[in-house]
């Protein structure tokens, strides 16, 4: 039999921190790579990264063979892609640009079984991947996947209370970079600055009030100390492409001490 998934909602209803990987390059052999960093799982980015959906695949798996929780940041506001996502494997999808109660209940329609949402049946390698016969995943996949709605413009933080109200809904998650560009009214990007501070406190709160998830994409130390002192717990720590920037970094470093 295979092993069991690895059950983030279990894992996120700790108070301990947890920090993921995130990826833009398409290689199921780097996906391995990354999984098995010192971070506690790995996300997809198929929104602004390189990787298309069958570049997805064999790396959700890679990742689950390393017993690390795979994710998806799907394409878009996309009601195809949580779907593909949970049925290749992976427990949880970001989707981008949800700005409305209307978007967020879509977004739970197209991620969850009945009775919550309506999605469609067949995904043989989620059931790998769970280690649960058929009957037994559809009781359980409910709970053993999760859907994020990315805050991420003026738009959504007037709905917010709405969209964190959203029946089915697992989780909010920011992104700064989006966010701060909006409230700015395109001016600059300011992941740290008061103003987006102010609105991700506000988000925070609307998860904590509705027993959701307060995720975010921190994508440095600081941002992530940050972050964490506002009351997000499921945070982005890196990108791949950084961390080898880091790594370079780090050796030259050493090399002049």
């Amino acid at each position: 039999m295979a092993a069991a998934q690895f059950d983030l909602r279990a894992r996120l209803a700790s108070s301990e921190p947890f920090l993921f990987s995130w990826m833009s390059v398409p290689s199921a052999a780097l996906a391995a790579q990354v999984a098995r960093l010192p971070l506690d799982g790995v996300c997809l980015d198929m929104q602004h990264g390189m990787i298309g959906f069958s570049d997805a695949v064999p790396m959700i798996a890679a990742i689950n063979a390393a017993g690390r929780p795979a994710m998806v940041r799907a394409l878009w506001n996309d009601p195809a892609t949580p779907g593909q996502a949970f049925d290749a494997g992976a427990v949880a999808v970001i989707s981008p640009m949800i700005n409305s109660r209307a978007q967020a209940e879509a977004l739970v329609r197209a991620a969850k079984y009945p009775p919550i949402g309506a999605r469609s049946w067949g995904g043989y390698t989620a059931l790998q991947a769970s280690g649960l016969a058929a009957p037994d995943y559809l009781k359980a996949a409910n709970r053993l996947t999760m859907v994020f709605a990315m805050i991420e413009t003026v738009e959504a933080l007037a709905n917010l209370d709405d969209i964190a109200a959203t029946p089915g809904l697992d989780g909010l998650f920011v992104g700064p970079s989006d966010l701060s560009i909006t409230l700015s009214g395109g001016a600059r990007v300011d992941k740290t600055g008061p103003q987006t501070l102010e609105a991700m406190a506000r988000v925070a709160a609307a998860a904590q009030k509705n027993a959701l998830v307060a995720g975010a994409f921190g994508g440095s130390a600081e941002a992530i100390k940050a972050f964490g002192k506002l009351g997000f717990t499921f945070l982005a720590a890196a990108v791949d492409v950084d961390l080898l920037h880091m790594g370079a970094a780090s050796l030259r470093a050493s090399l002049k001490a």
